[in-house]
């Protein structure tokens, strides 16, 4: 049975591709993928062999690859130039399965942390034990000054994008309690991102494993400080000696709700005195 013999015509040769005829005439006008047959009607009509094809160059598109790279190995094609891409996109192919088990990893760790998130009761003082913790740090005195703040996030989240730090965690900050107890709300040393492992080739700041005094806020940053106050005069109430950082989490922001009002941070600090050290 010769092509004549067997043929679709677009409309069938796009539903069989899973495409919309559109597509088929933008690949016709642009000489990537022509039809097999022109009808003296001028009728476009595609022959079996081509479906191979046309998947061939819907897998590359979908792949990343520019119509116009498409256009340059069909117009060179061979049996040498076949191999030499299926190599190419194998390997591209790789990469790009490993990004996306990646982003699950990322995707499952935040929908876990927002359910935590989610049992925890605002305004509760909690006394917690807690293994050693690990986060990317940026250097931020006074950030609470809007415009310094944003230069330093700046700054934060190039380094973190150069060194692929994918993390779950909402960026946070590093209170010293003294500043804290003097009411210095400028008193800010650090923002960070926590990770859930040791990073090869990331500066880190670590937070020692140990007993941690914890307040949950809810509320956006303008009025955190109510919160500060809270674990200090339950700190001091209960005779705690409190080490020498305050832990500034945001558990849920804007991705969760919409508006400073619906944030919930999370304030720690921990009790043995023992303060964070670099690695």
């Amino acid at each position: 049975m010769d092509q004549t013999e067997m043929r679709f015509t677009t409309g069938e040769f796009a539903a069989l591709c899973g495409v919309t005829k559109h597509t088929l005439f933008h690949y016709d006008e642009t000489g990537i993928f022509s039809p097999a047959i022109r009808g003296e009607n001028g009728y476009r009509y595609y022959a079996p062999v081509q479906i191979e094809v046309f998947q061939v160059i819907s897998s590359l598109k979908e792949l990343g690859m520019p119509l116009s790279d498409i256009k340059a190995y069909l117009d060179r094609r061979s049996p040498e130039t076949l191999l030499e891409l299926l190599k190419e996109e194998e390997a591209a192919l790789t990469e790009k399965l490993s990004r996306l088990r990646r982003l699950r990893t990322l995707i499952r760790r935040k929908a876990e942390l927002t359910r935590q998130a989610l049992a925890v009761q605002p305004g509760e003082v909690r006394l917690e034990e807690w293994p050693q913790r690990w986060y990317v740090a940026t250097a931020a005195p006074g950030i609470t000054d809007a415009g310094k703040y944003a230069r330093i996030m700046a700054r934060h989240l190039e380094y973190c994008e150069a060194h692929q730090v994918a993390s779950p965690y909402a960026l946070g900050a590093i209170l010293p309690v003294e500043a804290a107890r003097r009411g210095n709300w400028e008193g800010y040393t650090y923002c960070y991102t926590q990770v859930d492992k040791p990073i090869r080739g990331v500066r880190l700041l670590t937070a020692p494993a140990g007993r941690y005094l914890t307040y949950f806020h809810a509320g956006g940053f303008d009025t955190v400080r109510e919160g500060y106050q809270r674990l200090l005069d339950w700190a001091d109430a209960h005779g705690l000696t409190l080490g020498e950082l305050f832990w500034e989490d945001v558990l849920l922001d804007e991705l969760a709700g919409k508006g400073y009002d619906q944030y919930l941070l999370r304030l720690s600090v921990h009790l043995s005195g023992e303060n964070f050290e670099q690695i």
